[in-house]
Order: structure tokens, then sequence, then C-alpha cells
């Protein structure tokens, strides 16, 4: 998706600050963070790994102090999420049955409010973690998180760790789903507890 359709599909959903409600859970979404680490079904592995060789050497070469010089584009993937007919019911039952934080807003940019409870983007989880997902009629169309590094392994919690080590692994377990960092260039196979912990762990030491 191109960054100008993502801004139409945010655009006409904007609230006013003053509106929301002090101290609630407002999760930050960037824009060029969408779909930057991507939960996409287990079908896509051979061409997430083959774009994963094509485009670290590049990525690498391109890397300085402040970031890169150069843009990657990886693409659509050939088996999209909407194809698993993932329910909107199901993933939201999911989320909360596992203590996960319904928004009512995004902070979007850090300039705009989106309202999330009657646009097509909605968002679960923590301070620290946030699992978005946008949907297409009854279904979810795409599945992104985004995770603060700021947040040391004591603040988030022992239980809320495990919530999120348990959402992702059911996700891979009855949906047959894989993460994708596209940051970090490195695939997960959510049906393997061992590499959500290792993955995890990164962030949270």
């Amino acid at each position: 998706m191109k960054l100008l359709d993502f801004f139409k599909i945010f655009k006409p959903k904007t609230t006013a600050r003053s509106k929301l409600e002090a101290g609630g859970y407002l999760p930050l979404l960037w824009e060029d963070d969408y779909c930057q680490v991507v939960i996409v079904p287990l079908e896509n592995t051979a061409y997430v790994l083959k774009s994963i060789a094509e485009i670290k050497p590049l990525s690498e070469a391109s890397k300085t102090d402040f970031g890169f010089t150069e843009v990657f584009e990886h693409g659509e993937m050939p088996i999209t999420t909407t194809s698993k007919e993932i329910r909107i019911d199901y993933l939201t039952g999911l989320l909360t049955s596992f203590e996960f934080e319904r928004a009512k807003n995004i902070d979007y940019n850090g300039d705009k409010i989106i309202d999330c409870t009657t646009g097509r983007t909605k968002a679960f989880g923590f301070s620290s973690f946030t699992l978005f997902f946008e949907t297409e009629g009854e279904f979810v169309k795409h599945i992104w998180i985004s995770i603060s590094e700021l947040v040391s392994l004591a603040e988030i919690s022992v239980e809320k760790l495990e919530l999120i080590k348990s959402v992702l692994y059911r996700l891979g377990e009855e949906c047959e789903m894989i993460l994708v960092d596209w940051n970090g260039m490195e695939l997960i196979d959510l049906r393997n507890r061992y590499q959500i912990n290792n993955y995890l762990s990164y962030f949270w030491k």
C-alpha cells in the first residue's frame, strides 16, 4: 500500500485531542511503521526469505548513523491475510481473552487522533506493545505490531509479557501465521515458542 493511500484511510476519522479520556490507552502509530513488523500467512515463508536475502545486503550498504540513505519496497505478500478469512470477532475475542486493552483512539504521527471504534483500523494492547489490524468487510486485512524498546522488562511485567507471547503463539497455531520484521530482516514462525521468546528478548532484556 502506498503511504498516500494509507493517509486517505485515516484522514476522515480524526477527532479533537481535548475530547480524549485523561490517562486512557492511546497507542501511537507512525505512518512509516505501517506493516513494518507484520503478521502474515505461513504460506509466504519462501517469498519472505527470498526478499530478505535480496534486500538485506542493500539495506546494510545504505545504513548510516542517522538511518538509511535508500528506501526498499518489499511489496505485497503473494498470499494475503484476507484469504485466510480471519474474522474480526475471532481476533477481537482472542485479544480481549488475553486481557489486551481495546483502544478507542490512535495517536497517528503524533499530530492526529484517529477514531478506531468506527474506522477500519483497530488497536489492542498495552503501553509497551500494540497489535494493530485493518479490516475489510467482516475479515481482517492486515495485522501488524508496534513494540516500545523504551520500556524495560520490569515495567511491562512478566504477566503481560506472557500474554503477548500467548497471543502470538495462538495466531501461529490456530491461523498458521508468521511474523516478519522488515526493520530487522527477520522471520519468526509463530508456531514456535522458542522463536517468539528469542525475538521478544531482543526488545525486553
